[in-house]
């Protein structure tokens, strides 16, 4: 235990100390605010306006769905970029070092998954303060204490299982570069993959279809369900329940395949089951090679 803690501490302290490891880590999450202050928040209000006329709150709603978005983008891509030490690692020869040392191998490969999760914590924790406080700032209000325990519970959920799937793609990954390119197509289509840069609704189903079978938009999904929830009692409050559904379409909070509608139980389900298949898809590669 004294050395997993030891060599979770280091890989924590390195990841810290690189400022751009850092600074990419949290690239998308910087593109998603840049594109919400340019012309998706306004998108937005138009399209609620559109539909609802000029009504109270909307820039609460329009502000909860973004940093729904951010909340998860950075669950996914944080620990990516933590995971990169293995590679780091890997390239420089330390980890020969490792493998010389009495040091179990499995505990070697945990201590990169637990500091992955823990950093990630971390970023993600002080994304959602941030986001609480803007939040406020538009007219919100705050979570009270069981939202946001359902939130940290939720973004804890995606940090691991998304965790388990990029160090899973990791022990195949031999070079930086490689890594690298890695970390490029993430970021790149994340924005995509989680209906944050074009609203699903708007694509056609056979898209829609593809997108919504990744957990990606399932767990964005339920985290815009809490994160929305007062301000669209408000927001949707004299409306009729076409309009909702409307919005709730075309703003991703429902998830469909074909004709089947995605319950939250379902939703939380695949993210849980993606989780888990690639934290057991990592221990047999692990068994059977090194890292």
């Amino acid at each position: 235990m004294y050395i997993l803690f030891n060599l979770v501490k280091r890989n924590v302290l390195i990841f810290l100390r690189d400022k751009a490891a850092v600074f990419f880590s949290f690239l998308s999450v910087i593109i998603i605010i840049l594109l919400y202050i340019l012309f998706l928040g306004k998108m937005q209000i138009d399209s609620l306006s559109d539909l609802l006329g000029n009504v109270e709150g909307s820039s609460w709603l329009v502000g909860s769905w973004i940093m729904a978005g951010i909340l998860i983008v950075s669950s996914i891509t944080v620990p990516l970029g933590s995971l990169g030490e293995i590679i780091n690692d890997r390239d420089n020869g330390k980890i020969n070092d490792f493998y010389t040392s009495p040091i179990n191998r499995n505990i070697l490969a945990l201590s990169y998954l637990i500091s992955s999760w823990i950093i990630a914590f971390m970023m993600v924790m002080i994304n959602f303060i941030v986001g609480q406080l803007y939040i406020l700032s538009t007219g919100g209000e705050l979570f009270s204490f069981f939202q946001a325990l359902k939130v940290i519970f939720l973004f804890t959920l995606s940090i691991m299982s998304f965790s388990s799937f990029f160090f899973f793609i990791s022990l195949f990954m031999k070079s930086r570069n490689a890594f690298g390119l890695l970390g490029t197509l993430v970021g790149t289509f994340i924005g995509f993959l989680g209906g944050i840069y074009i609203p699903i609704g708007v694509l056609s189903k056979n898209v829609q279809n593809v997108m919504n079978v990744f957990p990606t938009a399932h767990v964005v999904t339920l985290m815009r369900r809490i994160y929305m929830d007062g301000a669209i009692a408000k927001v949707f409050s004299n409306a009729p329940i076409d309009a909702y559904n409307d919005y709730a379409n075309a703003f991703g909070l429902n998830v469909y395949i074909g004709d089947y509608s995605f319950s939250s139980s379902d939703m939380l389900l695949s993210v849980i089951s993606f989780g888990i298949l690639f934290f057991i898809l990592s221990a047999l590669k692990l068994s059977k090679s090194k890292l």
